[in-house]
């Protein structure tokens, strides 16, 4: 409790010991989520830039000041999956534009409205071997298509 109650009187010596003191708790966390050593590095130190910006809002509640900094880490976590996810999603939605159409209509029947091939072979007009060999080749050109880090 003293060393935050100095910290949040601006002694930068009181926060560098709570860093010291909670770094590898608050690492250890971020990294067992995003799995990547740089990434949990970067994290770590978000997380300690937005608590030393905030430290004067804090207050005991009862847990912890590793418990505050904890959940600082998780919503920065939350916040990387997001990200990544939009990212993801535009990469995808923009690969499949690329497909020729019929590939595109193939993926789109059967990926995002959840038809069987059989359902899809119906409304495309085409057997349902065409439809599994159209399926196959647009996989296959989204796969190329799609950047490492999006696959």
């Amino acid at each position: 409790m003293d060393l935050v109650d100095r910290a949040q009187a601006g002694e930068a010596e009181a926060f560098g010991r709570l860093y010291d003191q909670y770094s590898d708790t608050v690492y250890r966390y971020i990294y067992y989520r995003v799995g990547g050593k740089a990434t949990a590095e970067d994290l770590t130190s978000e997380t300690f830039l937005r608590a030393l910006r905030r430290i004067s809002t804090f207050t005991w509640q009862g847990r912890d000041f590793g418990a505050w900094l904890v959940t600082i880490a998780r919503n920065l976590v939350a916040d990387h999956f997001k990200s990544m996810e939009s990212l993801s999603n535009a990469a995808l939605l923009d690969a499949v534009r690329r497909l020729n159409p019929q590939q595109q209509e193939c993926v789109t029947l059967r990926f995002l409205q959840g038809l069987s091939v059989a359902e899809t072979a119906r409304v495309m007009g085409k057997n349902e071997g065409a439809i599994k060999t159209l399926q196959y080749r647009a996989v296959r050109t989204l796969a190329r298509l799609l950047p490492d880090d999006a696959r």
